[in-house]
């Protein structure tokens, strides 16, 4: 795939102005993609599982009133999406996006070759949490929706000693609709064709978010689904010293300090695509957005998906909507795009709905504190802090300074990856890897731009100290390639090796078989006396 900037946002002289014109000849063959259209299309992949889980899961009086509202909703948001911060409509010429039938094939086996190979629908060894994603399916198949278990069902001792109690109801809690339209797949046509559905669904919405990212940096190139991919930061330094120094403690690939922990993307894909996908493309749809009027709907349903990452998008938002290009010139004009309807009843309706479901299960959150008290020492809290950050944070920083230190999103994702590690939520510390993931994912999108201008045969430096800062930024682009690499490997060499695949170890939340998995799952996906709550007394069918 040859990179074009022939793309959306540049008028016919700019684009011959920066594209060779033996290049535009070989990529002669394109079409054009609407900017409604691709704007559309990520909306209702978003919203489509959110009907269903509406119709799904509430009662009809409150479901089907909610279906109609966020229809109407989606329907004003794609219609008012091509209408500046003024309300002015946008020229076709500068926004549809003229996309090469190359990209189209490469970013459509990209999508399935990622997806496969990290184990969504679980066709490929899996290097982390599939047993539980492969049993939320099956159970979304299997259980009428709500899904309520009954501890009577367990027939593994190990598993109903650990649970104390031989009988009484919990209703399933997680964040789960990522997999309700394969799960509808599954009850009508069975569970292979459910998991196909999945491994499907989510290829798709990587197909989107590529067509996305390319629409937020206005050109076509190999480096978005690069950084799609190897995104991370510099993990491979710390992993050295611990190789050299024979460390024996514990520690893994992204979590070598404990309690701060920032995950690669490609290691988001593995163990959580159910969030990952979708944050991804809510971050993109953020950015090419062009004005901030539906922001409450598109950023709102992230809670819908990842309610960690709600914590990381919120600055984000915060710094779009005073952003140049979606801040209306006049004063009212921009209180009335913030304080639009859209907005405000997206807000309202998305945390009623879903922060009263969630809340169902307050046990998930109970382990929770400030990072330090984590530490057996507590002094050692500031230099691991700073050490953490220079490898994870400071590399993106200083190869995009230049290019976005005026960009108030840049500001904002920066500032909130610096603050995020001060505090943990649950052992694993969720609020840190998966509230961090919009902030990573705005260095991501920006890093595939900045790579690319750093590539370009215009750009190449003619002095011996411009190649050395091309040649540091591309040694550091490089480095962070070692996470992916690393589990692409585990992945790769346990499937060459047959080393036994661990999918089927849970089977269903229903009847537990292995019961190293019991406790984790009565913590996190169980919620004890749900009938109680405001969501299951009010809410729920």
């Amino acid at each position: 795939m040859k990179e074009v900037k022939e793309i959306g946002g540049t008028t016919k002289s700019k684009a011959k102005k920066a594209v060779p014109q033996e290049r535009v000849k070989r990529d002669a063959k394109t079409v054009t993609v609407p900017y409604p259209w691709l704007y559309a299309s990520l909306v209702l992949f978003l919203t489509i599982p959110l009907f269903m889980f509406f119709l799904g899961y509430l009662r009809l009086t409150v479901g089907i009133p909610l279906t109609l509202i966020f229809g109407g909703i989606v329907l004003y948001a794609v219609s008012d999406c091509l209408n500046g911060p003024n309300g002015s409509k946008l020229s076709r010429q500068d926004t549809d996006l003229k996309v090469p039938v190359s990209y189209i094939i490469g970013f459509a086996i990209t999508a399935l070759a990622i997806s496969f190979l990290s184990g969504v629908g679980e066709y490929i060894i899996t290097i982390q949490d599939h047993p539980y994603r492969r049993a939320i399916l099956r159970d979304l198949i299997d259980y009428d929706w709500p899904v309520i278990y009954n501890y009577s069902t367990q027939t593994n001792p190990e598993v109903r000693q650990i649970f104390g109690i031989a009988s009484g109801e919990r209703a399933f809690s997680y964040y789960f609709i990522y997999w309700m339209p394969a799960a509808l797949v599954g009850k009508v046509f069975g569970f292979e064709a459910g998991n196909f559905a999945i491994f499907l669904w989510n290829s798709i919405g990587i197909f989107l978010s590529l067509l996305a990212t390319s629409a937020v940096i206005k050109r076509f190139t190999r480096w978005v689904p690069f950084f799609y991919v190897f995104f991370a930061g510099l993990d491979i330094i710390p992993d050295a010293a611990y190789i050299l120094t024979q460390y024996e403690g514990w520690y893994w690939v992204e979590g070598w300090v404990p309690v701060m922990t920032y995950i690669s993307n490609f290691r988001e894909l593995c163990s959580v695509f159910n969030q990952m996908v979708p944050c991804f493309m809510i971050v993109a749809l953020l950015l090419m957005s062009f004005n901030t009027r539906s922001m409450g709907l598109t950023a709102g349903i992230l809670f819908c998906y990842s309610p960690w990452a709600v914590f990381g998008i919120l600055p984000v938002v915060g710094a779009i909507l005073f952003s140049k290009k979606q801040r209306a010139e006049k004063t009212s004009a921009k209180v009335m795009n913030i304080l639009s309807p859209v907005n405000i009843a997206s807000a309202i309706f998305l945390l009623a709905i879903f922060g009263s479901y969630y809340m169902s299960n307050a046990a998930a959150t109970s382990y929770r504190g400030f990072a330090w008290e984590f530490f057996v020492r507590k002094y050692m809290f500031v230099p691991a802090y700073l050490l953490f950050i220079s490898m994870e944070v400071l590399p993106s920083f200083l190869i995009l300074y230049k290019n976005k230190k005026k960009d108030p999103v840049f500001w904002a994702s920066v500032i909130i990856l610096l603050i995020i590690p001060i505090y943990q939520v649950t052992g694993m510390n969720d609020l840190c890897m998966r509230g961090s993931m919009p902030a990573l994912f705005v260095l991501s999108i920006y890093m595939s731009e900045k790579i690319a201008d750093v590539m370009d045969a215009k750009n190449t430096p003619t002095t011996k100290k411009g190649w050395l800062k091309s040649a540091a930024v591309m040694l550091t682009v490089i480095l962070m390639m070692f996470p992916a690499c690393f589990n692409l490997f585990t992945i790769i060499g346990s499937e060459v090796t047959g080393d036994r695949n661990d999918k089927e170890d849970i089977g269903s939340f229903g009847n537990i078989r292995d019961p190293q998995y019991a406790e984790t799952i009565q913590e996190q996906f169980f919620a004890k006396d749900f009938e109680d709550s405001f969501f299951y007394r009010y809410l729920a069918k």
